[in-house]
């Protein structure tokens, strides 16, 4: 068994981490001094008021800085991996696919242009994990998994043809596809009505146990 396959060992190790952001024409200290290790199999959650920098951190434990914040200090080490000696490409290579992220707004995340069902197993086509029939097949599984109504066909829809709860669901299963080893979800139900949030929340803890 590899250990990408071992559920227990550290996943995701972050140690000393100290993000900078640009304001009123200077550097800010926005994150100082985190410290945290994700097993394969957790669930971790974020708790602080807006601007706490839980965002800003979610993204970094994926090698990523917003335009205007930068990493000063610590290490975040992904399957033992430092990601900040990876190269952008070898980022790149990872994102999609290793790891994956599910925004707070789903509406902005989807090209309006494309079906539902292209844009949920893209990444695991291009980057050849699964088979276009394969991708399909587990597309519609995760749909029905996640309690999307018609799930054999719902894929055929456009962004605008369904709900916004439904939509935030069609994300959480394009996170999913690829089978990532972390999945970083930002506040993904704060644009949805207390009922939806219950929905949509009960739905993604249940596929990803």
């Amino acid at each position: 068994m590899s250990n990408r396959d071992q559920k227990g060992n550290v996943l995701l190790d972050i140690k000393g981490l100290q993000i900078d952001g640009f304001s009123d024409e200077k550097w800010h200290e926005i994150i100082k001094g985190v410290d945290l290790t994700l097993r394969r199999g957790e669930v971790m959650g974020l708790i602080g008021e807006s601007g706490a920098g839980k965002s800003t951190l979610g993204l970094a434990a994926m090698g990523y800085t917003q335009p205007g914040c930068r990493i000063t200090a610590g290490e975040i080490l992904f399957d033992g991996s430092d990601l900040a000696q990876l190269s952008e490409s070898e980022k790149r290579g990872l994102w999609g696919n290793r790891m994956t992220y599910v925004a707070q707004s789903a509406a902005a995340s989807f090209n309006p242009a494309h079906r539902l069902l292209d844009q949920t197993t893209a990444s695991s086509i291009r980057a050849k994990i699964k088979s276009r029939a394969e991708a399909h097949s587990d597309a519609k599984a995760l749909y029905s998994a996640l309690n999307l109504p018609d799930a054999d066909h719902i894929g055929d829809r456009y962004p605008h043809q369904v709900s916004g709860g439904q939509l935030q669901r069609v994300m959480t299963a394009m996170a999913m596809s690829p089978r990532p080893d972390l999945i970083v979800f930002d506040e993904p139900t704060t644009a949805l009505d207390v009922t939806t949030q219950v929905e949509v929340l009960s739905s993604m803890r249940a596929i990803v146990e």
